[in-house]
Order: C-alpha cells, then sequence, then structure tokens
C-alpha cells in the first residue's frame, strides 16, 4: 500500500504568514465589559421560617407596604441607611459584585 502525499491547496499560507506573530490592542480592562447601567432582573426565592413569613404577612395587613417584596425593601434601605461610611463602601462594593455576576450569568445563557 502506497502512502500518498497531501494535495497542495490553493489556500495554503507560505511559511512567512505562518510565521507572523498576531498583534493585540490594549489590554481589555474589567470596566470596559461590565458597566453599571447593565443589570437583570429575575425571580428569587429566600427562605425564611413560618413565623417570619406570619410577621411579613402581618406587616402587609397593616398597609406598611403592598405585598412581601416592598416589606423586605424598605427593611433593607432601612439596614442600609443604619451603616457606617465604611460599611456602606463595602456594601456597595459587594453589592456591585453579586450583580455583576448575576448579569454574567444571564447574559451567558
Amino acid at each position: 500500500m502506497a502512502i500518498s502525499k497531501p494535495a497542495k491547496s490553493k489556500n495554503s499560507l507560505k511559511n512567512s504568514e505562518v510565521d507572523a506573530k498576531p498583534s493585540f490592542k490594549e489590554t481589555t480592562k474589567k470596566e470596559d465589559i461590565l458597566t453599571d447601567n447593565k443589570e437583570v432582573s429575575f425571580p428569587v426565592n429566600i427562605r425564611v421560617d413560618n413565623h417570619i413569613r406570619n410577621k411579613v404577612s402581618a406587616l402587609i395587613n397593616l398597609g406598611v407596604a403592598k405585598n412581601a417584596k416592598a416589606v423586605v425593601e424598605h427593611m433593607i434601605e432601612s439596614e442600609i441607611a443604619e451603616l457606617s461610611e465604611s460599611e456602606k463602601t463595602r456594601f456597595d462594593r459587594m453589592y456591585n459584585i453579586l450583580e455583576q455576576k448575576d448579569y454574567m450569568s444571564k447574559s451567558l445563557k
């Protein structure tokens, strides 16, 4: 059985073309990919026991908020307002990281 040479294609590259190094632009910064205005919203669950659920329902019945999401959001905003400046800075950093993670996980699907 004889081994034949592969046929030379018309599109074959010359040695000088193969040895050429690719050129790259400046490196991409994280800020170029993830901007503050990109966000996604999707429903998630927070597990609580029946006592906390009942307290949230009682607050809704009192008219503090119209739904559980609004009650939780109100409580979170109250807690954030009580943070020191350094804690607010740390909170903002952590929150932004989690928001970027959500955006990236949803945008890749």
